[in-house]
């Protein structure tokens, strides 16, 4: 099977099981194809230096780490961080903080779009 071009959009808050299932998924598909995962909206916060495990969800931190390996650009919205006055976690995997403009472009280049 060739390899497609594949956007994960985030734009759910981490505060529930969506956010960790995205990036499970992400992983998986990281290993066939040329995969983007890009947070916007109210997911932006999933990169941020919140405490998923006091509120019982797993931490996200191999999700994101197997997908720096898995050499995945993680993408996050400029826009939304701003607006919400965030400041991202101290990752060792790179995120690309990005306008609107640039992420619009990567998801029309994408053969698949998965949202979550």
């Amino acid at each position: 099977m060739a390899k497609k071009k594949v956007v994960v959009i985030i734009k759910s808050n981490p505060f529930s099981w969506k956010a960790f299932e995205a990036l499970r998924q992400a992983v998986g598909l990281s290993m066939e194809h040329n995969l983007s995962v890009i947070f916007l909206k109210e997911g932006v916060y999933t990169l941020t230096d919140w405490k998923p495990e006091m509120i019982g969800i797993e931490p996200i931190d191999k999700s994101i780490q197997a997908l720096g390996m898995m050499e995945a650009k993680l993408i996050v919205e400029e826009e939304a961080l701003r607006e919400r006055g965030l400041k991202l976690k101290d990752w060792d995997t790179p995120i690309n903080v990005m306008p609107k403009e640039e992420i619009c472009e990567a998801v029309k280049d994408a053969e698949v779009v998965l949202t979550w």
